[in-house]
């Protein structure tokens, strides 16, 4: 066990010491020659940190340390550090723009990539098919994605995702795969494979999380990217927003903590039926973001909804309910999630399921956090409750607490994560399954 501690405890030191470094040579000043890759556009309002750019003196004005006696110590010349804030903000604005973009005329492609990879140590009891992060101590490559979005002409936009290894799901490695047609607030339509409304948290970017992946009720509850049809509607842009789909429909995999299986998408359905769900979400003082930590250290913004679904599947029938309330206000942020469903086996199903009887379940996710200015240090705590058979007591009882330190080096697009998390069974036998993990994420 003292082993495990050093090993991970050397880790977590060299992975802070190379994504500083990483840091310090991306805002590096250039030579100037990758200019030409920032769009002719006016740029778009930065969507975290502001950082305000130096205002320059007047011709007149009297030296810093004119007003010093002979002898006395000068003031440090801060001219370094204000050409450094400079760079690092022109740096931040060429990254949130897309720095790999092609424009010709209407038409864009702007390529993104995202790697997210975990080392640390586990529980000798953990289980990849019971929610845990790591089934053994050492590393794991989370995600590894790479893909283009943009638009093929105005109103009209696509998107490509890719895991660049499968994650064991079927279908092979795609991701993400829709268009997008949005002639106006009030109507849009999209065609694909997108992610399914059920989850806030689900819909959210893991790029932008405060922890280091969503949480183990997430996981096991939400459906993933399905393949389908959204039809949907800003009635007050940037403050409501109404959604319906239509999917192929579902099919949960044998263990409850491993979720749902990802089918239907080139070969269309089998045995699945259709899925439908709808949801309705409100920010009334203004849009939320993609992500969940305030690094702009924004005024108050409130975001809360609900979703519904239900899946006639040949197999098994699911109707599910779900809520959520955000926050995020001068550094702090909050997002509290809950997912209930019931799931029925069908009279005859088509093939072979471990659902004998009729099974309700109910979890609940919050996250609370807070990041430090100036320091570009996050801190967040977050607390589950999940209960798999609400008509049984056993294991599948577990309280689960994250504790989540994150150095934002580059805000999301360079970050580092040290995290503990704890498993609680409130019923049956107490399990192993702890986990000390360090995280580090590039993405652009």
């Amino acid at each position: 066990m003292k082993s495990y501690v050093r090993s991970f405890a050397t880790m977590m030191v060299v992975t802070f010491a190379a994504a500083g470094a990483m840091a310090q040579m991306a805002v590096e000043p250039s030579d100037g020659q990758g200019d030409e890759l920032l769009p002719e556009e006016p740029a778009r309002q930065p969507a975290y940190t502001e950082v305000t750019q130096p205002q320059e003196q007047p011709a007149e004005a009297p030296a810093a340390n004119a007003d010093k006696a002979w002898g006395e110590p000068a003031d440090e010349d801060d001219s370094d550090e204000v050409a450094g804030s400079s760079t690092t903000a022109e740096f931040l604005k060429f990254l949130r723009e897309g720095p790999a973009k092609i424009k010709k005329g209407s038409f864009e492609m702007d390529f993104h990539a995202r790697i997210q990879a975990w080392g640390g140590w586990v529980g000798e009891d953990s289980l990849l098919s019971q929610g845990d992060r790591m089934q053994e101590y050492g590393f794991r490559l989370r995600r590894a994605r790479f893909g283009v979005e943009g638009q093929l002409v105005k109103k009209l936009n696509y998107k490509i995702e890719l895991d660049l290894f499968d994650q064991e799901k079927s279908g092979g490695p795609l991701y993400e795969a829709w268009i997008n047609y949005e002639p106006t607030h009030y109507f849009g339509l999209t065609v694909g494979l997108n992610k399914f409304l059920y989850s806030r948290e689900e819909m959210l970017s893991s790029g932008g999380l405060t922890h280091l992946d969503r949480s183990v009720a997430s996981r096991a509850m939400a459906p993933g990217g399905q393949m389908g049809v959204m039809i949907y509607s800003h009635p007050v842009k940037d403050k409501l927003s109404i959604a319906f789909g239509v999917y192929n429909g579902l099919q949960r995999r044998a263990s409850f903590f491993e979720g749902y299986e990802g089918v239907g998408t080139s070969l269309g359905n089998k045995f699945e039926r259709m899925a439908y769900v709808g949801r309705i979400d409100a920010s009334p003082m203004g849009d939320l973001g993609g992500d969940v930590a305030d690094l702009k250290n924004s005024r108050p913004l409130v975001g809360f909804g609900a979703g519904a679904m239900y899946s006639n599947g040949k197999t098994a029938e699911i109707i599910g309910a779900s809520g959520y309330a955000q926050l995020k206000a001068s550094g702090f942020h909050l997002l509290a999630e809950v997912l209930w469903d019931r799931s029925k086996p069908q009279a005859d199903p088509s093939v072979p399921t471990v659902l004998a009887s009729q099974i309700d379940r109910l979890t609940f996710a919050g996250s609370l956090g807070y990041v430090i200015p100036n320091i570009k240090l996050g801190l967040a705590v977050r607390s589950e409750y999940i209960d798999d058979n609400m008509n049984v007591k056993d294991e599948g009882d577990v309280l689960i607490t994250a504790a989540t330190v994150t150095y934002y080096a580059c805000e999301h697009f360079l970050k580092v994560l040290v995290e503990y998390q704890n498993r609680y069974e409130l019923h049956g036998k107490s399990i192993s399954n702890d986990a000390a993990i360090a995280g580090v994420q590039l993405m652009f």
